[in-house]
């Protein structure tokens, strides 16, 4: 999100400081994996919107830095009930008229043999569904920025914001430097609790583990063991949490667990990945995609999510501190946005309004003041 905000605002030529307390990327943060879903395929058609108005921007950066940002492959909701979270879905898209199709399982076998129908009642089939190739975009946002002029500092640690004289903010590094200048953004993921302590009550940190897998080769071409991503969507099963990915990375696809883990501080949550989840993995698969019961392990990461009570992201003005813009809080679903947050940052800091609504996104619902 910083990153992008950097990139806009020197856009409109402003002269940015962009700081992280780690080489950039980070390899502790949120954004940083092979793979972040894209999807339209939201419950509430604000969000629907917000994807759309990202998705024109992760095209725009495709093209202005001639980086790979995006796979296209669909995306696939298996829906267990009538009324749910996948046909809300289905019914936002439809009304802001996206395609989107409800399929029953026939249908969904007829499209998708990976997949075993008896597993599930129907699914939802979003064709913007598409692979962000997350760490290649978050680099592609920092090299696009320092083209524009922007200063990328690394392994500076903020530990500190302060009001300077003049309405102006000084911002403290654990090394005594001090940056002062206008405006700030702080858009520091799951360090927020620390740097931002007013907003202990309304974060908590949580360790969300992934896994990499190899499908087994099958040599008979058989298409319920072709996981390639022209044949194979990301798909999501949010009753258990599971989603995962096509084949993308060495020959391995992904799967994760979207229900919130454990909560942890972010500086000491690097224990490895646990076997227990990894049987869990295995055990989806034997339910719901047959062909990947016996796929090989070829990695495991820990992702840490930021969140929010209500999943919906902070965009506000610090309450105590004139000049502070605050984004934080994207709860595991935020980085398919990043360039639309990006615009709304510089919109705010520049002029102080944005054109998105984003009344949702306010400080007050936490009862703090509105600036």
């Amino acid at each position: 999100m910083g990153a992008a905000a950097a990139c806009e605002l020197a856009r409109e030529g402003v002269s940015v400081a962009l700081t992280d307390q780690s080489a950039i990327p980070n390899p502790r943060a949120a954004s940083v994996d092979h793979s972040k879903v894209f999807r339209f395929a939201y419950p509430d058609p604000f969000y629907v919107k917000l994807a759309v108005d990202a998705l024109g921007r992760w095209h725009e950066l495709q093209t202005m830095t001639g980086a790979k940002l995006l796979t296209q492959t669909g995306a696939l909701l298996i829906g267990k009930h009538e009324t749910s979270f996948e046909t809300e879905c289905h019914a936002a898209m439809r009304s802001l008229a996206l395609e989107s199709e409800m399929l029953d399982t026939r249908q969904v076998n007829e499209r998708f043999p990976q997949f075993n129908c008896n597993a599930f009642a129907y699914g939802v089939y979003d064709p913007s569904g598409a692979i962000l190739h997350a760490e290649t975009a978050v680099r592609a946002l920092v090299e696009l920025a320092r083209q524009r002029g922007v200063a990328v500092l690394q392994a500076s640690r903020v530990i500190d914001l302060r009001q300077a004289p003049g309405l102006r903010v000084s911002i403290v590094t654990e090394f005594g430097d001090v940056i002062e200048c206008k405006r700030v953004l702080v858009a520091s993921g799951p360090w927020s609790r620390k740097l931002l302590p007013f907003l202990k009550n309304n974060l908590s940190t949580t360790r969300q583990e992934l896994v990499y897998f190899e499908p087994v080769s099958k040599q008979n071409k058989d298409p319920q063991f072709n996981f390639e991503p022209n044949n194979f969507p990301i798909f999501l099963e949010l009753e258990s949490g599971f989603y995962g990915f096509p084949v993308h990375h060495s020959g391995a696809m992904k799967i994760a667990n979207h229900h919130k883990g454990d909560q942890v501080d972010p500086d000491s949550a690097e224990r490895p990945v646990g076997d227990q989840f990894i049987d869990s993995c295995r055990a989806f698969f034997s339910e719901y995609i047959p062909g990947l019961a016996d796929a090989s392990l070829r990695e495991t990461r820990v992702c840490i999510y930021n969140n929010t009570p209500d999943d919906d992201f902070i965009i506000d003005w610090h309450p105590q501190l004139e000049g502070v813009l605050v984004a934080t809080g994207f709860s595991g679903h935020g980085f398919k946005f990043g360039p639309a947050i990006g615009r709304i940052a510089a919109d705010l800091l520049t002029r102080g309004e944005t054109a998105i609504d984003i009344d949702r996104f306010r400080l007050t619902r936490f009862n703090y003041k509105s600036r």
